[in-house]
């Protein structure tokens, strides 16, 4: 399992604490749940969406779009009510030191990006020539000029919008990333080509192009470093997510996912796709008799 971490690409420092980090997120196995078994999730990690308090997928969104420290990301989750606080929320709301606080437990760690599955689609068809209509009473033959560039795009299920520079350092493989597929992200290709279509009376016709694509879905996960609480006999550290056993050291939330969608490439570097005919009857007023 390939795992992506988001960094600092301004920091060299920061990028070396990322990739030891990154290091200990590539492990798989059967996990055990809270009381029940699991399935590994993506990157071996362990899903808690419906085990603990909260919208878990929101929570992971949040915590994994803050930016990176040397030290990770932090945050803290009133396990009683399910909120959700970054460190600088806590601080200002909670408690003015970064310590638990009745049922307030807060973590630090690391995020990644693991491979969750992959499959192709059809994209949408969109129109690659201007249309040409045929107002006469015989079939016209037209030699259409249409156009077509390859699209990338990412997409996040839950949050806002997903950053350019993340969905590249995701899907571009510039961070680490390899993909063995037809996978056109970044790599822009585009062609003109000339077809001689018939053109039936009182008609219009264009040419549109149906392109293949594929989709590379992953599971944002986090890596527990450190996760504390104090139910009021002192402060208590653990490794793992709320102290369970070393199966929950990463985590994720099933329904929070990222995918990137891209055009496929043919093995000689051209969009891969299906050009047609798009065919619309003209208002026989304007047509002759």
């Amino acid at each position: 399992m390939r795992l992506i971490r988001k960094s600092n690409l301004t920091s060299a420092v920061k990028r070396t604490a990322l990739l030891t980090a990154s290091a200990t997120l590539a492990f798989t196995g059967v996990l055990t749940g809270a009381g029940s078994a699991q399935a590994a999730g993506p990157g071996g990690a362990t899903n808690i969406r419906g085990v603990d308090p909260g919208d878990t997928d929101a929570m992971l969104d949040r915590l994994c779009s803050q930016e990176t420290s040397l030290t990770g990301v932090y945050g803290a989750l009133n396990v009683r009510t399910g909120e959700f606080k970054t460190q600088d929320e806590y601080l200002r709301d909670v408690f003015g030191l970064w310590r638990p606080a009745g049922d307030w437990e807060i973590f630090r760690g690391w995020c990644g990006y693991a491979q969750a599955s992959t499959w192709s689609i059809k994209g949408e068809p969109v129109r690659t020539s201007e249309w040409t209509g045929n107002h006469g009473t015989t079939e016209d033959k037209v030699t259409f000029v249409s156009g077509y560039s390859t699209k990338t795009f990412a997409k996040k299920s839950v949050g806002a919008n997903i950053s350019l520079s993340l969905a590249k350092s995701i899907f571009s493989g510039t961070a680490g990333g390899s993909f063995s597929y037809e996978w056109g992200w970044e790599k822009t290709s585009s062609f003109e080509r000339r077809s001689e279509k018939s053109i039936p009376p009182c008609t219009q016709v264009a040419t549109t192009w149906t392109p293949y694509q594929r989709v590379v879905r992953v599971n944002p996960v986090f890596h527990v470093e450190d996760y504390q609480w104090n139910k009021g006999d002192g402060d208590v550290t653990a490794h793992t997510w709320r102290g369970r056993d070393a199966s929950w050291k990463t985590i994720y939330s099933y329904g929070y996912y990222i995918d990137g969608v891209s055009d496929k490439l043919l093995p000689n570097g051209q969009p891969d796709g299906r050009e047609d005919k798009w065919q619309e009857a003209l208002d026989p007023k304007s047509c002759a008799k």
